[in-house]
């Protein structure tokens, strides 16, 4: 009976977390956000991937007419941090700021420079989103930074749907 099933499958799985926000203030006062999200690496993953874009209408505009204080008012700050780092006072693994514009860029790490641990993604960020009477006033802050891990994953045929899989790091530890 044992022959006659299929031999299970090892894929590499994606696994993505992150942040999306676009501020809405319709004020002079700019909005505060922060986050953070906890993620588990074990052994088994292969690679890290961290996406981060920033969109600040207007910003260098802004930034001639007010000067360097608008870096308080309109920001994003993100941060990944290794186990037990941030707690020690210790420098992040990665980090990005951005006052000004800052397109789609993906920062990639090989699995030599990642530890088992529940590594904390952090962001801070500070915006406004405006609407005006007239649609060309209109802006909105907006940032997205995400997180993408890839790990080993076993698809049981017989046992699992499409595009459902058991981590392998689950099967070792059991």
């Amino acid at each position: 009976m044992e022959s006659m099933r299929e031999p299970p499958e090892v894929i590499l799985k994606e696994e993505t977390v992150g942040f999306d926000y676009t501020f809405e203030s319709n004020s002079i006062e700019s909005v505060y956000y922060t986050d953070e999200i906890l993620i588990e690496f074990d052994k088994t993953i292969s690679q890290l991937v961290i996406n981060f874009r920033a969109q600040f209408p207007y910003s260098s505009v802004v930034e001639e007419l007010v000067g360097n204080e608008t870096n308080q008012y309109r920001y994003v700050n993100a941060k990944l941090w290794k186990p037990g780092v941030r707690e020690t006072g210790g420098e992040p693994f990665w980090e990005v700021r951005a006052t000004q514009d800052f397109p789609q860029q993906r920062f990639s790490f090989p699995q030599s420079d990642l530890i088992s641990g529940n590594w904390i993604f952090e962001v801070e960020a500070r915006g406004y989103g405006i609407t005006a009477p007239i649609d060309q006033a209109s802006f909105y802050d907006h940032f997205d930074t995400y997180v993408t891990i890839t790990k080993p994953c076993v698809v049981f045929a017989e046992s699992h749907d499409e595009g459902e899989c058991t981590y392998l790091s689950e099967l070792e530890s059991e």
